[in-house]
């Protein structure tokens, strides 16, 4: 397992070898016929100004994202072998900007003069596949990006989280089983390889998960189960239906168990005691120029001392966790007992431009105290439809938002009340993709 991260390169060089070795018929195989090449350019820009544990923090990045991306087909209808590289150069940064994941911290604390673009070769990993009658197998084995895979997860700025490990999939028809373990990560503004940790810094030997599912037409449904070892559990159940062609439903439940080295760890390092739950439901309505989703949730993460417990989307330190629900926004939105309501409407105001509004409103209670939080945003999308600009997207979203005064996360009351904390974030996004070959 420690070598994976550089099969695919030796692979490629086996094949090099071998296609010399034998005649010029190999390079006209499926491993090369098949293969295509992607280039994408991303500008990233996110920001933050909020006062919720301190007078005024500005948490803003801004960086120039490069990507390629190399696909082969597979040699013998087996095996084949995928590589993305990632490149980025840092446009600008306040103090505080590792919180956006944007540009790398290149030295200790969170002061400005750390932010660093970087390079990487994100994704590299041998691809197998394979079937039996009517059901087909794959795997992956290396660097690779794991989004929604069973318990694992991915987060993209300019380049995605990776995952050193192996993943594996069979299906037939609408059912399938797909199961992944993996050791390391390489997060998504960083070209570090790093070991997963529990949150007081101890390593963590692997991360594994599994998780069947089924889909048909109008139902969908996902039964998962992982354990970063010896430190959490987790399970999930998320299910959708399409009742027509316009109305939708979805629910998920997230349920989170502490094993012995999250027990260990002092209080001040836990999200919550021995167990976190996160309950949610969705409905959307789609109609052919707008959509309407709403959601309301539930967390329980009962932590002791009069401390605020949250639930915990990750896994570990150093990776990233399956997390559908509307309430994903940070740790915002999953603290013990918050009842969380969310809505964003989209509307097509042109066959190119789409806008929209986004909502969040939450609210707990705090020994006696009600404490309430949300946020609310406008968006617009656009996607040109001329034949040189068909492949870029530009994005841009703001808004203010309303939190709470806290110290390590827990409100300060005053008299008895929580004291408003008041933030502005803003995000814009233009990228561009073409195939190479």
């Amino acid at each position: 397992m420690k070598n994976a991260t550089s099969w695919c390169f030796i692979f490629i060089a086996l094949l090099s070898t071998s296609a010399q070795a034998t005649d010029k018929r190999f390079l006209m195989s499926p491993f090369f016929s098949d293969s295509h090449a992607e280039l994408s350019v991303k500008n990233y820009w996110q920001y933050l100004k909020e006062d919720a544990a301190n007078p005024k923090e500005v948490h803003n990045a801004w960086g120039q994202g490069v990507a390629m991306s190399y696909q082969s087909g597979y040699w013998a209808d087996f095996v084949g072998v995928n590589v993305d590289y990632y490149s980025a150069v840092k446009l600008g940064a306040s103090d505080y900007f590792n919180t956006r994941g944007v540009l790398y911290n290149n030295g200790p604390g969170y002061s400005k003069k750390n932010a660093t673009g970087y390079s990487k070769v994100g994704q590299r990993y041998i691809k197998l596949k394979g079937d039996m009658g009517s059901t087909a197998l794959g795997a992956q084995v290396g660097w690779q990006m794991l989004r929604n895979y069973s318990v694992i997860s991915t987060s993209t700025r300019l380049s995605p989280t990776a995952y050193q490990g192996w993943s594996g999939e069979v299906s037939n028809g609408g059912l399938s089983l797909r199961g992944a373990y993996v050791e390391r990560s390489m997060d998504r503004n960083s070209p570090d390889s790093l070991r997963l940790q529990t949150n007081d810094g101890r390593y963590i030997n692997h991360l594994a998960g599994v998780e069947l599912g089924y889909e048909n037409k109008v139902f969908n449904s996902q039964l998962a189960y992982g354990e970063s070892q010896n430190y959490l559990r987790r399970q999930i159940v998320r299910m959708g239906r399409k009742v027509n062609d316009k109305l939708s439903l979805g629910s998920q439940i997230y349920t989170t168990q502490a094993l012995d080295d999250y027990k260990q760890m002092a209080l001040s390092k836990r999200h919550f005691d021995r167990y976190a739950n996160h309950y949610a439901v969705d409905i959307k309505w789609q109609e052919p120029l707008w959509s309407l989703k709403a959601g309301i949730a539930r967390t329980r993460a009962p932590k002791g001392e009069g401390k605020l417990g949250f639930y915990p989307r990750h896994m570990s330190k150093n990776s990233r966790g399956t997390f559908t629900s509307m309430a994903y926004a940070g740790e915002d939105y999953m603290r013990h007992g918050e009842t969380m309501m969310a809505a964003i409407a989209e509307y097509n105001l042109t066959p190119e431009f789409t806008a929209g509004l986004v909502g969040n409103v939450g609210q707990f209670n705090y020994q006696g105290a009600g404490v309430r939080t949300g946020e609310v945003s406008a968006f617009g999308r656009w996607v040109p439809s001329h034949p040189k600009l068909k492949n870029l997207t530009v994005f841009t979203m703001a808004g203010p938002g309303w939190s709470y005064k806290n110290a390590n996360k827990t409100p300060i009351l005053v008299d008895g009340h929580a004291q408003t904390a008041h933030s502005l974030s803003a995000k814009f996004i233009a990228e561009y993709r073409f195939k190479l070959f």
